[in-house]
């Protein structure tokens, strides 16, 4: 997996989970959604929904200085990112950058993914890394744009 150093001095470095993370990654997983979709009742969201949500999924995990700070799964057959996730006390330090990079690594494919229109900074970070637009819908969270990485040539 990769690791780099920020420019804030951190280390950042990108690695397959291992079972004593879970914790830390359900406590993100829940922070990180009521954060990141305020339009939805916080009580949705539970803390035992990460087992469930990721189940079947590679999970890979960023930790800056040792400590979890954000974990991306994907559904390794369809290269299909269901969760890219960051403690929002992390954002904006290549952590979401950095998990990329890693599933690209992992997927003998072009990357996809479905992100909640309303959460406007995560369709600017996707789009800043040169994903494009496909199709789109509505779920239950509200309308969704599926976006695929671009190929690489």
């Amino acid at each position: 997996m990769t690791s780099s150093r920020l420019s804030t001095g951190s280390d950042l470095r990108v690695r397959p989970l291992i079972r004593g993370d879970k914790p830390r990654l359900a406590e993100i997983f829940l922070i990180a959604r009521r954060h990141a979709f305020p339009w939805i009742l916080p009580s949705r969201f539970k803390l035992n929904d990460f087992k469930r949500e990721t189940e079947g999924e590679t999970i890979l995990v960023a930790e800056i200085d040792g400590g979890i700070a954000g974990f991306a799964s994907v559904w390794e057959p369809d290269a299909f990112i269901h969760h890219l996730y960051v403690d929002p006390t992390m954002h904006r330090r290549g952590i979401g950058r950095a998990l990329i990079a890693g599933l690209v690594e992992i997927c003998n494919k072009p990357l996809e993914l479905k992100c909640q229109t309303n959460n406007k900074p995560a369709m600017a970070f996707y789009r800043r890394l040169g994903f494009q637009t496909a199709d789109s819908g509505v779920s239950d969270m509200g309308p969704w744009i599926r976006f695929r990485a671009p190929v690489e040539r």
